[in-house]
């Protein structure tokens, strides 16, 4: 039975739950209400962010494994093919420093930044 679990990727699958975890969370940031409008646009942006990194985390993991079981059956050689755990991890981490780079433009630029809208 352990050989199964080990098969699954253990390490892997807690990347899985921190981004359902960071998914969920960002549901109560949806739900919370500001008493102030700086408040209310650091939530707003705050909120983008950890919705982005959740996705972001889960679709790269079950991503990788797919693309781990792509390489190792789709081999025309008799060849052996090893992908180790550390190299998802690595390529896991280039997609998510990808989306980092991507929310920070968007955050650093003012025209794009989000605003809260006047209801207080």
């Amino acid at each position: 039975k352990r050989k199964v679990v080990k098969l699954t990727s253990p390490n892997l699958n807690y990347l899985i739950i921190v981004g359902s975890v960071l998914l969920y969370t960002c549901v109560y940031l949806y739900v919370y209400s500001a008493d102030s409008f700086s408040k209310e646009t650091f939530i707003c942006n705050f909120r983008v962010w950890v919705f982005s990194l959740g996705y972001t985390i889960c679709f790269a993991v079950i991503l990788s494994k797919t693309w781990r079981i792509y390489y190792i059956f789709n081999n025309p050689t008799a060849k052996k093919k090893t992908i180790t755990d550390w190299i998802l991890v690595v390529v896991i981490m280039i997609v998510v420093i990808i989306d980092l780079s991507i929310l920070f433009l968007g955050t650093a630029i003012p025209e794009s930044r989000l605003t809260a809208v006047g209801i207080f």
